[in-house]
């Protein structure tokens, strides 16, 4: 049986005093009549999320799922979802000092003052959801998230609900 799933993301961001917007792409086969699709099923990730996190993904996508009128079953799905995740690190390079400014032996303008540069390790996070028709083996819906992680696990749940309650705030498309 063909795998016409792709690969997807997920990703939650360390310790940046910066916050990321989570950004969302999602494409969809224009012809399809997503009314017809009652069911779905999991089908194992290729790159499911360690710990604990491969579970809150599911558990995440389960809940917008059933909230717009899908029924999770065990066999003879009428779609098929996977998801996939990565996380990247993301460096900053940040230069201060710069200045001019008053100091005393160099008249009213001095000289520059030394420049320090601090780096900034972001961890970036993408999720990546696809449906595809259980029968004609055909990918139907495709979305994807990003987002960064932060050192707190219940920040990082909170920022999950919210990447995925985003991904799928227009489905099914019309």
């Amino acid at each position: 049986m063909k795998r016409i799933f792709a690969l997807a993301v997920l990703g939650l961001l360390v310790t940046s005093g910066v916050a990321v917007a989570q950004k969302t792409n999602i494409d969809w086969e224009r012809d399809a009549n997503f009314s017809q699709y009652h069911t779905y099923m999991w089908q194992k990730s290729p790159h499911p999320a360690k710990g604990f996190w491969d579970q809150r993904i599911m558990d995440a996508v389960d809940q917008q799922l059933q909230a717009k009128g899908l029924t999770k079953v065990d066999s003879n799905p009428d779609l098929w979802v996977v998801y996939s995740n990565s996380i990247h690190e993301q460096k900053e390079l940040v230069g201060t000092g710069y200045n001019y400014g008053p100091y005393w032996g160099w008249g009213w303008w001095g000289g520059p003052t030394s420049v320090t540069y601090n780096t900034y390790v972001t961890k970036i996070g993408t999720l990546v959801v696809e449906m595809s028709d259980a029968k004609q083996h055909e990918l139907l819906w495709r979305g994807s998230v990003s987002d960064t992680i932060k050192d707190n696990s219940e920040k990082n749940i909170k920022i999950l609900d919210k990447a995925v309650a985003k991904l799928f705030k227009g489905y099914p498309p019309k």
